[in-house]
Protein backbone atom coordinates (compact mmCIF):
# COMPACT_ATOMS: atom_id res chain seq x y z
CA UNK A 1 0.00 0.00 0.00
CA UNK A 2 1.36 3.55 -0.95
CA UNK A 3 3.23 5.17 2.07
CA UNK A 4 3.29 9.02 1.90
CA UNK A 5 6.47 11.07 3.79
CA UNK A 6 5.39 14.20 5.26
CA UNK A 7 5.44 16.00 9.01
CA UNK A 8 2.20 17.39 10.90
CA UNK A 9 3.94 20.89 11.24
CA UNK A 10 2.24 23.47 13.55
CA UNK A 11 1.86 25.28 10.40
CA UNK A 12 -0.51 22.29 8.76
CA UNK A 13 -2.40 22.26 12.82
CA UNK A 14 -2.80 26.13 12.90
CA UNK A 15 -4.01 25.90 9.61
CA UNK A 16 -6.39 23.17 9.72
CA UNK A 17 -8.13 25.08 13.12
CA UNK A 18 -8.03 27.91 11.04
CA UNK A 19 -9.93 26.74 7.79
CA UNK A 20 -12.34 24.24 10.51
CA UNK A 21 -13.20 27.67 12.45
CA UNK A 22 -14.31 29.57 9.22
CA UNK A 23 -16.36 26.61 7.83
CA UNK A 24 -18.26 26.23 10.95
CA UNK A 25 -19.20 30.49 11.11
CA UNK A 26 -20.03 29.93 7.39
CA UNK A 27 -22.48 27.08 8.10
CA UNK A 28 -23.89 28.28 11.65
CA UNK A 29 -23.67 32.21 11.07
CA UNK A 30 -27.39 31.98 9.52
CA UNK A 31 -26.38 34.79 6.53
CA UNK A 32 -29.32 35.96 4.74
CA UNK A 33 -30.96 33.89 1.83
CA UNK A 34 -29.97 35.70 -0.82
CA UNK A 35 -26.13 36.33 0.01
CA UNK A 36 -25.98 32.86 0.35
CA UNK A 37 -27.23 32.33 -3.51
CA UNK A 38 -25.13 34.96 -4.53
CA UNK A 39 -22.06 33.61 -3.50
CA UNK A 40 -23.51 29.95 -4.41
CA UNK A 41 -24.11 31.25 -8.01
CA UNK A 42 -20.43 33.28 -8.29
CA UNK A 43 -18.53 30.42 -7.38
CA UNK A 44 -19.88 28.56 -10.29
CA UNK A 45 -19.15 31.37 -12.46
CA UNK A 46 -15.49 31.84 -10.40
CA UNK A 47 -14.80 28.30 -11.41
CA UNK A 48 -15.29 28.91 -15.16
CA UNK A 49 -13.69 32.27 -15.06
CA UNK A 50 -10.36 30.68 -13.27
CA UNK A 51 -10.38 27.21 -15.43
CA UNK A 52 -10.87 29.60 -18.26
CA UNK A 53 -7.77 31.32 -17.11
CA UNK A 54 -5.71 28.46 -16.39
CA UNK A 55 -6.21 26.92 -20.29
CA UNK A 56 -5.66 30.42 -21.90
CA UNK A 57 -9.04 30.76 -23.05
CA UNK A 58 -9.87 34.54 -23.05
CA UNK A 59 -13.58 35.37 -21.44
CA UNK A 60 -15.03 37.68 -18.67
CA UNK A 61 -16.60 36.96 -15.90
CA UNK A 62 -19.99 38.19 -17.65
CA UNK A 63 -19.05 35.02 -20.41
CA UNK A 64 -18.30 32.63 -17.66
CA UNK A 65 -21.94 33.58 -15.84
CA UNK A 66 -23.35 32.78 -19.01
CA UNK A 67 -21.45 29.23 -19.31
CA UNK A 68 -22.58 28.75 -15.53
CA UNK A 69 -26.13 28.92 -16.40
CA UNK A 70 -25.64 27.42 -19.36
CA UNK A 71 -26.22 29.91 -21.77
CA UNK A 72 -23.77 29.75 -25.39
CA UNK A 73 -21.38 32.06 -26.50
CA UNK A 74 -21.56 34.13 -29.40
CA UNK A 75 -17.82 32.72 -29.95
CA UNK A 76 -15.43 30.16 -31.69
CA UNK A 77 -13.60 28.95 -29.43
CA UNK A 78 -12.51 25.02 -28.99
CA UNK A 79 -11.69 25.96 -25.23
CA UNK A 80 -15.02 26.96 -24.62
CA UNK A 81 -15.54 22.84 -24.92
CA UNK A 82 -13.27 22.34 -21.76
CA UNK A 83 -15.10 24.91 -19.66
CA UNK A 84 -18.91 23.10 -20.73
CA UNK A 85 -17.55 19.46 -19.92
CA UNK A 86 -15.88 21.12 -16.53
CA UNK A 87 -19.05 22.87 -15.86
CA UNK A 88 -20.79 19.41 -16.48
CA UNK A 89 -18.35 17.52 -13.79
CA UNK A 90 -19.22 20.34 -11.52
CA UNK A 91 -22.95 19.35 -12.18
CA UNK A 92 -22.44 15.95 -12.07
CA UNK A 93 -20.29 16.00 -8.59
CA UNK A 94 -22.97 17.95 -6.86
CA UNK A 95 -25.97 15.93 -8.38
CA UNK A 96 -28.01 13.92 -5.73
CA UNK A 97 -26.86 10.35 -7.41
CA UNK A 98 -23.07 11.42 -6.53
CA UNK A 99 -23.46 13.00 -3.24
CA UNK A 100 -25.38 9.59 -2.13
CA UNK A 101 -23.58 6.69 -4.00
CA UNK A 102 -20.34 7.59 -5.26
CA UNK A 103 -17.00 6.86 -3.18
CA UNK A 104 -13.05 7.42 -4.79
CA UNK A 105 -12.49 3.99 -7.09
CA UNK A 106 -11.19 3.47 -10.71
CA UNK A 107 -14.92 3.88 -11.58
CA UNK A 108 -15.38 7.66 -10.61
CA UNK A 109 -11.57 8.52 -12.08
CA UNK A 110 -12.23 7.35 -15.73
CA UNK A 111 -15.42 9.03 -15.22
CA UNK A 112 -14.60 12.19 -14.60
CA UNK A 113 -11.87 11.68 -17.41
CA UNK A 114 -14.75 10.96 -19.31
CA UNK A 115 -16.58 13.92 -18.60
CA UNK A 116 -13.46 16.24 -19.36
CA UNK A 117 -12.23 14.71 -22.63
CA UNK A 118 -16.11 14.28 -24.14
CA UNK A 119 -16.08 16.40 -27.64
CA UNK A 120 -12.77 18.03 -27.17
CA UNK A 121 -11.01 15.70 -29.41
CA UNK A 122 -12.41 13.05 -31.66
CA UNK A 123 -9.25 11.31 -31.57
CA UNK A 124 -9.47 10.95 -27.50
CA UNK A 125 -10.79 8.76 -25.25
CA UNK A 126 -11.06 8.29 -21.67
CA UNK A 127 -8.94 5.48 -20.43
CA UNK A 128 -6.11 4.64 -18.11
CA UNK A 129 -2.67 4.13 -19.81
CA UNK A 130 -2.25 1.02 -19.75
CA UNK A 131 0.22 -0.58 -22.70
CA UNK A 132 2.44 2.71 -23.27
CA UNK A 133 0.19 5.12 -24.96
CA UNK A 134 1.19 8.78 -25.75
CA UNK A 135 0.32 11.43 -22.97
CA UNK A 136 -1.41 14.54 -24.39
CA UNK A 137 -0.02 17.77 -22.91
CA UNK A 138 -2.07 19.97 -24.04
CA UNK A 139 -2.54 22.39 -21.57
CA UNK A 140 -0.90 20.58 -19.20
CA UNK A 141 2.09 21.58 -17.07
CA UNK A 142 2.02 19.31 -14.65
CA UNK A 143 2.89 16.23 -16.19
CA UNK A 144 6.52 16.75 -16.61
CA UNK A 145 6.90 15.69 -13.00
CA UNK A 146 5.14 12.84 -13.33
CA UNK A 147 7.48 9.49 -12.00
CA UNK A 148 7.86 7.96 -15.76
CA UNK A 149 9.49 5.34 -13.60
CA UNK A 150 5.95 3.95 -13.02
CA UNK A 151 4.95 1.50 -15.94
CA UNK A 152 1.60 1.83 -18.16
CA UNK A 153 0.95 -1.91 -16.93
CA UNK A 154 1.82 -1.21 -13.29
CA UNK A 155 -0.99 2.24 -13.22
CA UNK A 156 -4.46 0.78 -12.70
CA UNK A 157 -2.32 -1.57 -9.66
CA UNK A 158 -0.76 1.77 -8.44
CA UNK A 159 -3.66 3.86 -8.14
CA UNK A 160 -5.59 1.22 -6.37
CA UNK A 161 -2.67 1.01 -3.98
CA UNK A 162 -3.61 4.66 -3.44
CA UNK A 163 -7.02 4.47 -3.02
CA UNK A 164 -6.85 2.42 -0.42
CA UNK A 165 -4.61 4.57 1.43
CA UNK A 166 -7.17 7.09 1.13
CA UNK A 167 -10.09 4.96 2.74
CA UNK A 168 -8.10 2.98 5.18
CA UNK A 169 -6.30 6.52 6.57
CA UNK A 170 -10.15 8.10 7.11
CA UNK A 171 -10.46 9.10 10.50
CA UNK A 172 -6.54 8.28 11.28
CA UNK A 173 -5.43 11.80 8.95
CA UNK A 174 -7.24 14.78 8.79
CA UNK A 175 -9.44 14.97 5.33
CA UNK A 176 -7.75 17.90 4.31
CA UNK A 177 -4.49 16.22 3.99
CA UNK A 178 -5.47 12.73 2.65
CA UNK A 179 -7.33 15.09 -0.35
CA UNK A 180 -3.77 16.82 -0.86
CA UNK A 181 -1.18 13.44 -0.53
CA UNK A 182 -3.94 12.37 -2.86
CA UNK A 183 -3.97 14.85 -5.43
CA UNK A 184 -0.34 15.13 -5.80
CA UNK A 185 0.14 11.18 -5.91
CA UNK A 186 -2.19 11.62 -9.26
CA UNK A 187 -0.33 14.21 -10.31
CA UNK A 188 2.90 12.07 -10.04
CA UNK A 189 0.87 8.88 -11.82
CA UNK A 190 -0.68 11.09 -14.40
CA UNK A 191 -2.67 8.07 -15.12
CA UNK A 192 -4.80 9.64 -17.47
CA UNK A 193 -4.07 9.79 -21.97
CA UNK A 194 -5.35 13.06 -22.09
CA UNK A 195 -6.62 15.82 -19.91
CA UNK A 196 -4.58 14.40 -16.90
CA UNK A 197 -4.13 18.04 -14.85
CA UNK A 198 -7.91 19.27 -15.98
CA UNK A 199 -8.97 15.67 -14.44
CA UNK A 200 -7.65 16.11 -10.73
CA UNK A 201 -8.29 19.56 -10.88
CA UNK A 202 -12.30 18.12 -11.15
CA UNK A 203 -11.35 15.11 -8.83
CA UNK A 204 -10.07 17.77 -6.00
CA UNK A 205 -13.22 19.39 -6.50
CA UNK A 206 -15.35 16.01 -5.79
CA UNK A 207 -13.28 15.27 -2.79
CA UNK A 208 -13.24 18.27 -0.98
CA UNK A 209 -16.94 17.95 -1.82
CA UNK A 210 -17.70 14.74 -0.64
CA UNK A 211 -15.79 16.06 2.62
CA UNK A 212 -18.43 19.18 3.35
CA UNK A 213 -15.64 21.95 2.31
CA UNK A 214 -17.55 22.96 -0.91
CA UNK A 215 -21.32 22.13 -0.30
CA UNK A 216 -21.99 24.75 2.23
CA UNK A 217 -19.23 27.03 1.32
CA UNK A 218 -18.83 27.35 -1.99
CA UNK A 219 -15.00 27.30 -2.72
CA UNK A 220 -14.20 27.70 -6.29
CA UNK A 221 -11.38 25.02 -6.72
CA UNK A 222 -10.14 26.57 -9.65
CA UNK A 223 -9.22 30.01 -8.29
CA UNK A 224 -7.25 27.72 -5.86
CA UNK A 225 -5.03 26.04 -8.59
CA UNK A 226 -4.87 29.54 -10.75
CA UNK A 227 -4.27 31.92 -8.18
CA UNK A 228 -1.32 29.46 -6.04
CA UNK A 229 -0.24 27.39 -9.33
CA UNK A 230 3.29 28.50 -9.62
CA UNK A 231 3.30 27.97 -5.91
CA UNK A 232 2.21 24.64 -5.65
CA UNK A 233 4.77 23.25 -8.70
CA UNK A 234 7.61 24.73 -6.68
CA UNK A 235 6.09 22.95 -3.71
CA UNK A 236 5.88 19.25 -6.12
CA UNK A 237 9.43 20.18 -7.53
CA UNK A 238 11.25 20.93 -3.71
CA UNK A 239 9.51 17.22 -2.67
CA UNK A 240 10.98 15.23 -5.65
CA UNK A 241 14.36 17.11 -4.49
CA UNK A 242 13.71 15.89 -0.88
CA UNK A 243 12.90 12.06 -1.26
CA UNK A 244 9.44 13.41 -1.79
CA UNK A 245 8.59 14.34 1.37
CA UNK A 246 5.01 16.30 1.19
CA UNK A 247 5.30 18.38 3.87
CA UNK A 248 5.77 21.76 2.26
CA UNK A 249 2.95 20.88 -0.14
CA UNK A 250 0.32 20.13 2.47
CA UNK A 251 1.40 23.17 4.53
CA UNK A 252 0.69 25.27 1.23
CA UNK A 253 -2.22 23.44 -0.03
CA UNK A 254 -4.25 23.73 3.55
CA UNK A 255 -2.59 27.51 4.06
CA UNK A 256 -4.26 28.66 0.99
CA UNK A 257 -7.15 26.60 1.60
CA UNK A 258 -8.16 28.17 5.09
CA UNK A 259 -7.24 31.82 3.52
CA UNK A 260 -9.89 31.31 0.77
CA UNK A 261 -12.20 29.86 3.33
CA UNK A 262 -11.89 33.12 5.07
CA UNK A 263 -12.30 35.10 1.84
CA UNK A 264 -16.02 33.38 1.70
CA UNK A 265 -16.82 34.01 5.02
CA UNK A 266 -15.91 37.78 4.48
CA UNK A 267 -17.59 37.93 1.26
CA UNK A 268 -21.16 36.49 2.89
CA UNK A 269 -20.66 38.73 6.07
CA UNK A 270 -20.34 41.85 3.33
CA UNK A 271 -23.00 40.66 1.32
CA UNK A 272 -25.22 40.17 4.06
CA UNK A 273 -24.56 43.71 5.78
CA UNK A 274 -25.08 45.13 2.63
CA UNK A 275 -28.45 43.80 2.57
CA UNK A 276 -29.61 44.74 5.57
CA UNK A 277 -28.32 48.37 4.77
CA UNK A 278 -29.85 48.29 1.15
CA UNK A 279 -33.66 47.29 2.87
CA UNK A 280 -33.26 50.20 5.44
CA UNK A 281 -31.89 53.01 2.39
CA UNK A 282 -30.62 52.96 -1.02
CA UNK A 283 -26.93 52.30 -1.29
CA UNK A 284 -25.35 55.70 -1.54
CA UNK A 285 -27.83 56.35 -4.94
CA UNK A 286 -25.91 53.73 -6.68
CA UNK A 287 -28.08 52.33 -10.11
CA UNK A 288 -28.35 48.52 -10.60
CA UNK A 289 -25.15 49.32 -12.85
CA UNK A 290 -22.78 49.79 -10.31
CA UNK A 291 -24.04 47.82 -7.85
CA UNK A 292 -23.22 45.06 -10.62
CA UNK A 293 -19.16 46.30 -11.01
CA UNK A 294 -18.98 46.70 -7.25
CA UNK A 295 -20.15 42.97 -7.36
CA UNK A 296 -17.54 41.44 -10.09
CA UNK A 297 -15.09 43.67 -8.57
CA UNK A 298 -15.16 41.06 -5.37
CA UNK A 299 -13.73 38.39 -7.92
CA UNK A 300 -11.44 40.38 -10.52
CA UNK A 301 -9.22 42.85 -9.41
CA UNK A 302 -9.75 45.85 -12.05
CA UNK A 303 -11.58 46.79 -15.02
CA UNK A 304 -11.45 49.13 -17.79
CA UNK A 305 -13.85 51.35 -18.91
CA UNK A 306 -14.60 49.55 -21.96
CA UNK A 307 -14.66 46.54 -19.82
CA UNK A 308 -17.50 48.26 -18.51
CA UNK A 309 -18.97 49.07 -21.54
CA UNK A 310 -18.91 45.63 -23.29
CA UNK A 311 -20.61 44.24 -19.66
CA UNK A 312 -23.31 46.86 -19.12
CA UNK A 313 -24.10 47.04 -23.05
CA UNK A 314 -23.51 50.85 -22.50
CA UNK A 315 -22.12 53.39 -24.07
CA UNK A 316 -19.25 55.21 -23.56
CA UNK A 317 -20.32 58.14 -21.85
CA UNK A 318 -22.23 56.27 -19.58
CA UNK A 319 -19.59 54.41 -18.58
CA UNK A 320 -17.32 57.41 -17.85
CA UNK A 321 -20.07 58.62 -15.82
CA UNK A 322 -21.05 55.55 -13.60
CA UNK A 323 -17.04 54.73 -12.77
CA UNK A 324 -16.27 58.48 -12.00
CA UNK A 325 -19.45 58.41 -9.87
CA UNK A 326 -18.44 55.70 -7.86
CA UNK A 327 -14.44 57.04 -7.62
CA UNK A 328 -16.10 60.22 -6.36
CA UNK A 329 -17.73 58.28 -3.42
CA UNK A 330 -14.90 56.57 -2.59
CA UNK A 331 -15.66 53.01 -3.64
CA UNK A 332 -13.38 52.49 -6.74
CA UNK A 333 -10.15 53.73 -7.17
CA UNK A 334 -8.06 54.37 -10.14
CA UNK A 335 -4.74 53.60 -11.77
CA UNK A 336 -2.97 54.42 -14.87
CA UNK A 337 -3.89 57.08 -17.85
CA UNK A 338 -6.09 56.94 -20.86
CA UNK A 339 -7.15 54.18 -22.53
CA UNK A 340 -4.73 51.65 -19.69
CA UNK A 341 -6.87 53.40 -16.92
CA UNK A 342 -8.34 50.83 -14.18
CA UNK A 343 -10.72 50.63 -11.53
CA UNK A 344 -10.75 48.77 -8.66
CA UNK A 345 -12.30 48.69 -5.16
CA UNK A 346 -10.97 51.35 -2.87
CA UNK A 347 -10.28 48.81 -0.18
CA UNK A 348 -7.79 46.72 -2.08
Amino acid sequence: MYEPKFNLTHSIVNSLVKLERERIIIQKSGFTPRAVTRVKNDSKSVNLFHLAHIIGANITLKDAERLAEGKNLDVQDAKLIILNNFRNTLEFTRSSTANTYIDVDLNILLHLNKIMVTTWKESWEAKFRTSGEEIDVNLDNWVDLRDKNIEAIRIQETLLSLIEWYKTQQGKIDPVIRIAIFIYRLMRISPFVAANKLTLIAIADLLLYKNGYIEETFLPITRNFDIYGDEYIESWTSALAGNEDLTLWVERFVRNLSNDMLDVKEKLQKLSTDEEKTTRRPFLDLNKRQLKILRYLQNIPAVKREDYVHMMDVSTMTAFRDLDDLVKKKLLKIDGKGRGTKYMLKNR
